[in-house]
């Protein structure tokens, strides 16, 4: 694939399953031996994620917006500013996150390191956390 269709596929996974929680496009977006660096268990797990969380949070909102995005070989990273709401409290910050694809497809992803802070500070905690 070339880094502009890496690019996308990372678009495409921040846009369409991050910001509006679309779980059928994680198949189509994730590779089967998928690796998330703070979410254990692979694709089955993060499938459960969204789920699991809008049922312990039903107000929680994320919306991450796509500053930049540099490719090279099968690496993207991007870097993304962010915004978390949650029962009338409000978390923004930036950062980077690293993914590796292959095929097609996410293969490992290294979120913002700084997720489960902000998430602590809107009053999610994060299972195992």
């Amino acid at each position: 694939m070339s880094t502009e269709q890496n690019k996308a596929v990372v678009r495409r996974f921040i846009e369409e399953v991050l910001n509006n929680q679309n779980a059928a496009l994680v198949d189509e977006l994730l590779a089967p031996d998928y690796v998330n660096h703070l979410v254990p268990g692979g694709r089955e797990a993060f499938k459960q994620f969204f789920p699991m969380m809008r049922s312990a949070f039903p107000d929680l909102k994320i919306h991450y917006h796509i500053e930049h995005l540099i490719a090279e070989g099968d690496r993207v990273v991007v870097r993304l500013t962010y915004l978390y709401t949650n029962a009338g409290k409000e978390a923004t910050g930036s950062g980077l996150a690293e993914f590796r694809l292959a095929n097609g497809k996410i293969v490992e992803d290294w979120p913002i390191s700084e997720v489960a802070d902000m998430l602590q500070q809107v009053g999610v905690t994060l299972p195992g956390g």
